[in-house]
């Protein structure tokens, strides 16, 4: 295994403390809000939460467009996302077989299964947000009237997705605690 890690640049460590509060936002507020147009017996906290979740997720657009041009320009976060040849190709299967031993992957730069499985919560993420934007545009009056049915399509694309991104968030949290309880190094990412 190459252990060829690098840090992560000051401004991909922002960007992801931003993706983080966003996505965590837009997992947890589209648990319980209601859309406007179904306005009977609704509490007006749902209501709200509705259009936090458009708005919020209008600016992980942003964030995501944002992410993809660090993706475009860095080929080491490019390497890191999408391990699929050389070093980092070799990278993931030393991890898996380090796992097999309770072994975990070092933190950093350096593709192996944590960069494979970044790059394709990226992936989710990206979907949700594209989705997302269109549906934004296929609500009329930011969701005072019913949508045309059209919406449906990209709506239920958005909600099968939705389910990847909770598991991608889960994991994510749930190894980056695992992770942090042996070596508090991979924290860094949290310092802008």
């Amino acid at each position: 295994m190459s252990e060829n890690v690098q840090e992560w640049p000051r401004s991909t460590r922002w960007i992801h403390v931003g993706f983080a509060l966003v996505v965590t936002f837009l997992l947890f507020s589209e648990l319980d809000m209601k859309a406007i147009w179904k306005k009977f017996g609704e509490l007006p906290f749902r209501h709200l939460l509705f259009h936090a979740h458009m708005w919020v997720g209008m600016f992980a657009t942003v964030i995501v467009i944002a992410f993809w041009t660090q993706v475009f320009y860095n080929k080491s976060i490019r390497a890191h996302l999408f391990p699929y040849s050389g070093e980092y190709l070799e990278n993931i299967c030393s991890d898996i077989k380090g796992l097999a031993e309770r072994r975990l992957p070092p933190s950093g730069m350096r593709g192996g299964l944590p960069g494979m499985i970044h790059g394709l919560g990226l992936l989710a993420v990206t979907g949700m947000a594209f989705l997302g934007f269109i549906m934004f545009f296929l609500i009329p009056n930011y969701g005072v009237a019913a949508p045309i049915s059209f919406y449906q399509i990209p709506k239920k694309m958005h909600d099968f997705l939705s389910s990847f991104v909770w598991l991608y968030w889960w994991g994510h949290i749930g190894m980056a605690t695992l992770h942090a309880a042996k070596s508090p190094a991979i924290l860094r990412i949290f310092r802008p």
